[in-house]
């Protein structure tokens, strides 16, 4: 079974999004934490602990990841972002995550990235 964050990844990647530029695992590297010219989506794992629990055993996992999207600042005047993250939040859900938690928009200090932070969850059998 693949790590949380490597299953989300790796449907992010499936979906080719035209808006998305990289797509990060755990951390962004150093060499790229100031980079605003790009749309970039940080997954880090929030939950890996037994589920389904039964006769003194779990027979699953219950999987939790934070996805992060940090959009470029100049965003082009065409693009809905609020459009993209519903859009892939309805990917996630067809994969049989559940969407936890869509949080507000928020611009980042350092960089005035507008971002966005989702929480999912998915329990899988083992």
């Amino acid at each position: 079974m693949l790590l949380p964050v490597s299953q989300v990844a790796s449907l992010v990647n499936a979906l080719h999004l035209t808006w998305l530029d990289k797509v990060y695992q755990n951390a962004i590297p150093k060499e790229d934490l100031k980079n605003t010219t790009c749309t970039v989506m940080l997954l880090q794992e929030t939950d890996s602990s037994p589920a389904y629990l039964a006769n003194s055993t779990f027979k699953g996992l219950a999987m939790g990841v934070e996805i992060q999207i940090f959009y470029k600042v100049n965003l082009a005047d065409d693009f809905n972002p609020l459009e993209a993250e519903i859009d892939l939040m309805k990917n996630l859900k067809e994969a049989s995550w559940l969407i936890v938690s869509s949080q507000h928009h928020t611009t980042d200090p350092d960089t005035n990235q507008v971002t966005k932070t989702i929480y999912v969850t998915k329990n899988e059998m083992i």
